[in-house]
């Protein structure tokens, strides 16, 4: 039968689980990468829709090192916090192009929006390609947000869970 090393402590590697820290992370990363999608945005003059998918991966990679989970919550915070910000993102560059053609600035476009607004946004800015992206987005995110553990601490993980089942 497989020994796993006397170091690796599974209560350790359960006990260094966040959610909290994960979140938080996912929160920065949806927020500065939004920001560079809009400043890339409006340097070159073009929209890149492909970006949200970076977004993602950039997510769940923070959501796994961060979080340090194990479980389900960590997949399914990664893959909401890329979905939020897949369409917040799509928000502000369209508040963006907004308050352009209105000769205003995107905060002011933000701070008077109401429920008209977001119903306009999803039914007239955000495309069936826009809903493509922000789902492969999500379960990239969510692909890399679990926890890779080597082979003993999985091992040491599992009987830590079982010695505490009995």
């Amino acid at each position: 039968m497989y020994q796993p090393p006397s170091d690796v402590d599974g209560d350790a590697i359960i006990a260094a689980q966040s959610l909290l820290l994960a979140g938080m992370a996912a929160l920065g990363v949806v927020m500065l990468s939004n920001s560079a999608w809009m400043m890339s945005a409006a340097l070159l003059g073009r929209v890149f829709p492909w970006f949200v998918i970076i977004q993602g991966m950039l997510i769940g990679v923070v959501v796994q090192r961060f979080g340090r989970g194990l479980d389900w919550r960590f997949p399914l915070l990664a893959a909401i916090a890329a979905i939020l910000g897949a369409y917040s993102g799509n928000f502000l560059l369209a508040a963006d192009v907004s308050a352009d053609e209105l000769g205003t600035g995107p905060l002011h476009i933000v701070t008077n929006m109401s429920e008209w607004t977001l119903g306009i946004y999803f039914k007239e800015v955000v495309s069936p390609i826009d809903h493509i992206y922000a789902v492969y987005s999500a379960a990239i995110a969510a692909f890399f947000a679990k926890r890779r553990l080597t082979r003993s601490q999985e091992f040491a993980v599992r009987t830590q869970h079982t010695k505490r089942q009995e």
